[in-house]
């Protein structure tokens, strides 16, 4: 498996999780034609260099799943910032594993409507049902050459979610 399918693999692994702890339930399953005809409400764009790799991270979802996982009734455009920095932390800590330290920018949101076309392309690493809506996923990066991933060691980090108490 190449750089790019590893680091797709990770990121579709990430973003079932992400939805999960928010109770959304998304599957990785072709969507129904009348589901693929719906525009994305927002994207949230995150943008990250590292030593031997630099690239973006795009999420976009339809208002269905945005609304459904946002637990404090931020604006939808905060919300997907959120969401998109809450991933690219998840797989930065995964690919700290690896050894490659992740520095992420300021993540920003943009309308969906013109990502539409995407759906009828194989640039996204991951389309995902959700129920009333779709979630897309992909993380457009470049490397150095010569440059592969390692194995995935585990590093002493604290969890998603977690806390550290001294």
């Amino acid at each position: 498996m190449d750089n790019q399918q590893q680091l797709d693999r990770l990121v579709a692994e990430n973003c079932l999780r992400l939805f999960a702890d928010y109770q959304l339930d998304i599957r990785a399953e072709a969507p129904a034609k009348e589901v693929v005809a719906e525009r994305f409400l927002l994207c949230g764009i995150i943008g990250f260099t590292a030593k031997h790799m630099r690239g973006a991270l795009v999420l976009a979802t339809t208002q269905e799943p945005l609304e459904r996982t946002n637990p404090a009734g931020a604006s939808h455009r905060d919300w997907i910032c959120e969401l998109s920095n809450q991933l690219l932390g998840r797989v930065k800590n995964q690919m700290l594993g690896r050894g490659v330290e992740i520095f992420a920018s300021t993540p920003i949101a943009l309308r969906g409507e013109h990502l539409s076309p995407v759906l009828q392309q194989r640039l996204v690493a991951e389309l995902f049902t959700a129920d009333g809506g779709i979630v897309c996923v992909w993380m457009d990066c470049e490397f150095e050459p010569e440059f592969e991933l390692t194995e995935y060691v585990p590093p002493n980090i604290i969890p998603e979610g977690g806390s550290e108490l001294f």
